[in-house]
């Protein structure tokens, strides 16, 4: 090594060397989340416990929610997927009614 302090240019040009290096694998999990949304098996609420636990319901109208706007459509935990099968990040592995309810719902953040 030699004692020359590195030059700051090439100090940021590494930085963003490594930032976009680590921005790889996060842009491929985003791109195969929704692809793969449409092979996940549908969330049965009868056998899984954690849906047991939020007491989630594929229709929401038969739920406990205390609105008629909360809905797996619209909560932050299924981020910005559409069509009427969600993933959600409660329940990894399984996809979600978007008509659905849990008590976990969140209201997504206006865009």
């Amino acid at each position: 090594m030699s004692d020359k302090p590195m030059n700051k240019s090439r100090r940021d040009a590494v930085k963003m060397m490594m930032g976009g290096l680590a921005a790889v694998p996060l842009m491929n999990l985003v791109g195969m989340a929704a692809a793969q949304a449409e092979d996940l098996p549908h969330l049965d609420p009868a056998t899984n416990e954690t849906a047991k636990t939020l007491q989630y319901a594929e229709d929401g109208a038969t739920s406990a929610r205390p609105s008629d706007d909360q809905h797996c459509a619209n909560c932050l935990q299924s981020g910005t997927a559409t069509g009427d099968w969600l993933p959600c990040t409660l329940f990894p592995g399984y996809v979600v009614a978007a008509g659905g309810w849990c008590m976990s719902w969140v209201a997504r953040p206006p865009a």
